[in-house]
């Protein structure tokens, strides 16, 4: 039974406490309306947010109403937002398909306030991305297909079947809306939806059974070599183990080419792997060197130095390698004046331990960002950032942390409340933008 499945996932991957209060991204398709029902039904305190791409002309109208209509009757609060993807596509370059995902998800977290996101993703779904995966060529990594739980995202009903999401609907007289376009076989993962799974399932009629058992050995299997990798990074920092396993060197060796901004193709990995053995220089990319020396690896370039360290006062305009920081104090502060996204850039100046000093970011260092709910690792919020320009981003810390990441905000531990009578307010910028001619 479905409630039960969505039951002992959210159990399963530790997504939810009893009740707990959780974003439902509702399409109005079957997935995401039992979802919505199912989390209802378990009690949590559900709300759901819709997001009108207008790709799809009157039936994205349509979409919203249903939507709409639904969570009236069932007593849910809804919001909706409306995006222009095409506009997006038109000004990033990027795909439709893209820019409709990376839309979706800022709207989403526009009202998650600290909330889960529940995404309706499901077992078909998740078998349909090993495929793909698979057809593009993957690790292990890729053959688990959609993560259970990704930072503040989870996923209740990716252990449930399409079949039993259609069977829930249809013994609780649950209506939804179908997107045509999921009916087109004009792009590669329709292909594989509607051709290629249907064929396969036809060969084992219990291919869905046998893959989710499979699923639980590949995540076992992801969580070994995450491990033992990581185990190698930390003892490579001395040098790398004349006995490490040849399997995990690749992996580690993969993870060290990701953080110094180069692509980690077999063909490079494969390059420093004899270069672990022999010693030597080999050039990765323009700029960018390895050199190995008895089994320590390092990776160099003609790059800018890190800047150094300053200490900040609690006012006023700094430089920072290209940055500008800048410190306004906003006293009789009155949080009521303040929206969301503005409270990131502000700190109580009361809740600052010691000194305030302007840095970059260093090792595996945490924080819980302002509004996101969830412990963070610095390096994780700055995976976008290109490997060589990440200790370039400036990080603001007091005796206890880091409280400030350029980008994206203020620590939870020094933000802002009812309470707070002093404020100060954070302004980044380049040092050569249009305030600085």
């Amino acid at each position: 039974m479905l409630i039960n499945s969505v039951s002992e996932t959210i159990r399963k991957y530790n997504m939810l406490e009893p009740g707990e209060r959780v974003m439902v991204a509702l399409s109005g398709g079957a997935d995401s309306v039992s979802l919505l029902l199912a989390l209802k039904e378990l009690d949590y305190s559900v709300f759901a947010v819709h997001v009108n791409h207008h790709l799809r002309g009157e039936e994205s109208d349509r979409d919203e109403a249903f939507c709409m209509a639904l969570c009236e009757r069932l007593g849910i609060e809804l919001h909706v937002e409306h995006v222009d993807v095409r506009s997006y596509s038109s000004e990033t370059g990027k795909s439709t398909e893209e820019s409709a995902r990376i839309l979706r998800y800022e709207a989403l977290r526009k009202h998650s306030d600290g909330c889960k996101i529940a995404t309706a993703h499901n077992l078909d779904d998740c078998f349909e991305t090993t495929l793909f995966n698979l057809v593009r060529g993957c690790g292990i990594g890729g053959l688990t297909g959609i993560p259970p739980v990704r930072d503040n995202i989870i996923r209740p009903l990716i252990g449930t079947r399409k079949a039993e999401i259609l069977e829930f609907l249809d013994s609780k007289g649950e209506s939804y809306v179908t997107d045509s376009t999921n009916l087109e076989d004009d792009c590669s993962r329709n292909i594989i939806r509607l051709n290629v799974i249907p064929e396969l399932i036809r060969i084992n009629p219990s291919l869905l059974k046998t893959y989710k058992s499979s699923l639980e050995n590949f995540e076992s299997a992801e969580n070994y070599i995450d491990k033992e990798t990581e185990k190698l990074l930390e003892a490579s920092e001395t040098a790398f183990p004349e006995d490490c396993d040849d399997f995990i060197l690749a992996n580690a060796l993969g993870e060290i080419l990701r953080k110094n901004g180069v692509e980690p193709s077999k063909q490079k990995v494969d390059e420093l792997k004899s270069l672990v053995r022999t010693g030597g220089k080999i050039n990765l990319k323009k700029g960018v060197y390895a050199i190995c020396e008895d089994r320590k690896l390092r990776i160099t370039g003609e790059r800018e130095p890190n800047p150094e360290p300053i200490q900040l006062s609690d006012t006023g305009i700094y430089t920072w390698g290209t940055t500008v920081i800048e410190f306004t104090e906003i006293s009789q502060f009155d949080i009521s004046t303040h929206n969301k996204r503005s409270l990131k850039w502000l700190i109580d100046k009361d809740r600052i331990k010691g000194n305030l000093i302007v840095r970059s970011y260093q090792g595996s260092e945490k924080i819980r960002l302002q509004g996101n709910g969830f412990t963070s690792t610095v390096k994780k919020l700055l995976a976008s950032v290109p490997a060589e320009n990440r200790q370039s981003v400036p990080i603001i810390s007091d005796d206890m942390g880091a409280i400030f990441v350029a980008g994206h905000g203020v620590s939870e531990r020094v933000s802002c409340s009812e309470n707070t009578s002093v404020a100060l307010k954070i302004n980044v910028r380049e040092k050569f933008d249009k305030r600085d001619d």
